[in-house]
């Protein structure tokens, strides 16, 4: 199953991110979760397509690796994208 909880709050953690850094459409992000997270780039970027639409697109290239975190707890590490 996956964990709608951490997505949301990777999206959230985007949105605030991108108005902060003035950008307007993401190409490439990496983000950080714990091994037990079943947050992975393909559900992710899923549910970054459904949420941050103005945001991501199909070529976003989205990373994840794993670190030493706790559960539910993400670390949005890089953002690479247009800034407005």
């Amino acid at each position: 199953m996956q964990d709608v909880t951490l997505l949301s709050k990777i999206s959230q953690g985007l949105t605030e991110c991108c108005r902060r850094g003035k950008i307007f459409k993401v190409s490439k992000m990496a983000v950080v979760v714990n091994k037990e997270s079943m947050v992975n780039e393909n559900n992710l970027s899923e549910y970054l397509k459904s949420y941050n639409k103005e945001l991501i697109d199909p070529l976003t290239e989205i990373k994840i690796e794993i670190g030493d975190l706790p559960d539910q707890v993400a670390i949005i590490k890089n953002i690479e994208g247009d800034k407005e």
